[in-house]
């Protein structure tokens, strides 16, 4: 089976996918809002969070995440842009 990369994670981002991933016990939802933003939310959650239910990031920020992201998943057209 081929190894999941960041490029691919970069590819589907911009093909339009939206990609759901975990990340410290969270769940996540990733998207592409405009070239070099994309849109975090947050879709589940521990009792007590810190973290925001939005975020925007840059293409840096989400390339610094990728290495802690856990059960990647992705699917396509419930987002519009």
């Amino acid at each position: 089976m081929e190894q999941y990369s960041f490029e691919k994670l970069w590819q589907e981002l911009h093909d339009g996918y939206q990609v759901y991933f975990t990340y410290m016990k969270n769940r996540y939802l990733l998207y592409k809002v405009a070239d070099n933003c994309y849109k975090q939310e947050i879709i589940h959650h521990t009792e007590k969070t810190p973290h925001p239910k939005f975020s925007m990031l840059t293409l840096k920020r989400v390339k610094e995440l990728y290495p802690y992201m856990e059960d990647i998943e992705y699917k396509v057209g419930i987002y519009e842009q």
